[in-house]
């Protein structure tokens, strides 16, 4: 199985139509196919499809229902991956209460209702994935509550497709069993590895004490 991630065009991105209309296009999704690729994740930030205070925006939706059709047409699964949601990014800039805030985190299981009853026709070739890299190893247990709820309203509607999740500091492989049991065989427990940070990261402007003028090639 070989993936690509198509980081910066739902997610952290200029929030524009006229960035999501260019950024990516059914030509690209076409190439990746071509290059023998079967899969692909979407990061989606919350802006896109849900306002702050909750409306959802409908014609945001659009654009994940056009990847998820051009997918189908050049034979590729794809992940849905919700990279930030209202209260909460991995980017410590952006988070703002997620794991304190009762209202925040209805906000985000109606997105996951929302989302399930939108494209659980997808079950075959779609997945799930609750949130991008929670950072704070003090929420896990909260996190597991959150996740829980997630889960619970999602098989409402799609018993059976396939949910990933991963655990904090930044889905870690080091806190993967700081998570809840496995609640059925359709969840996926997943990790991040970026070691060597230094390669993976080189030149980062985010990473604390990151070289600006390092690079290393492959």
């Amino acid at each position: 199985q070989r993936g690509i991630n198509l980081g910066g065009w739902l997610s952290q991105c200029r929030q524009s139509r006229q960035h999501y209309d260019s950024f990516i296009t059914e030509n690209d999704i076409r190439r990746i196919s071509s290059w023998g690729l079967d899969h692909l994740r979407l990061p989606v930030d919350y802006e896109l499809i849900q306002t702050d205070h909750g409306e959802f925006i409908e014609e945001g939706f659009q654009y994940i229902d056009n990847c998820l059709e051009w997918c189908g047409k050049y034979g590729l699964n794809m992940i849905l991956d919700l990279h930030k949601t209202r209260g909460y990014s991995f980017d410590e800039f952006e988070s703002a209460g997620f794991f304190q805030n009762t209202k925040l985190q209805d906000s985000f299981v109606s997105l996951w209702e929302t989302f399930s009853a939108r494209y659980e026709k997808y079950s075959d070739r779609l997945a799930f994935e609750l949130l991008n890299e929670v950072v704070d190893r003090k929420v896990a247990r909260i996190w597991n509550g959150i996740a829980d709820r997630a889960v619970t309203v999602i098989r409402n509607y799609a018993p059976t497709i396939p949910i990933l999740m991963g655990g904090v500091e930044n889905n870690s492989i080091a806190s993967l069993k700081m998570l809840a049991k496995p609640r059925d065989e359709h969840i996926v427990y997943n990790f991040h590895y970026y070691e060597p940070l230094i390669f993976t990261h080189q030149s980062a402007y985010w990473i604390g004490e990151m070289p600006s003028d390092f690079s290393t090639p492959y």
